[in-house]
């Protein structure tokens, strides 16, 4: 394809397969901090981070990316005693830096508008 040349579109985008993606990753996120299992809260929240990095700008990926440098010693010290020894010791400060990291998350998915509000009538939710 030259250079100036435009792509025929698709009829159909992928917004409710990135919903559906989106949304299984929020409850992999939900369950495991339920359970305390902060490996896979981390690496539910970084899935969730690079689904949503399309919707941010350059400044707010640089800030995510400083705080997810800032967790990754603490989840590596956790997933290697528990690789150790079996036990899975969770301290105040990486449960907290998670819960800020997932809050963060979610605002820029009700920033970007990805959260729809139920409408009364089902007509108008297909306008």
């Amino acid at each position: 394809m030259g250079e100036g040349e435009q792509r025929d579109r698709a009829e159909f985008n992928m917004a409710v397969s990135y919903l559906n993606r989106l949304n299984a990753l929020l409850m992999a996120c939900d369950e495991a901090s339920i359970r305390l299992d902060v490996y896979m809260w981390f690496h539910s929240l970084l899935a969730i981070f690079r689904e949503l990095s399309s919707w941010m700008k350059q400044p707010e990926i640089d800030g995510f990316n400083a705080d997810i440098i800032k967790i990754n010693p603490l989840i590596k010290q956790v997933y290697d005693l528990n690789t150790r020894t079996g036990r899975m010791e969770i301290n105040n400060e990486l449960y907290m830096q998670l819960h800020e990291l997932e809050l963060e998350l979610r605002q820029v998915i009700s920033k970007s508008k990805l959260l729809m509000k139920v409408a009364d009538d089902a007509y108008d939710a297909l306008k």
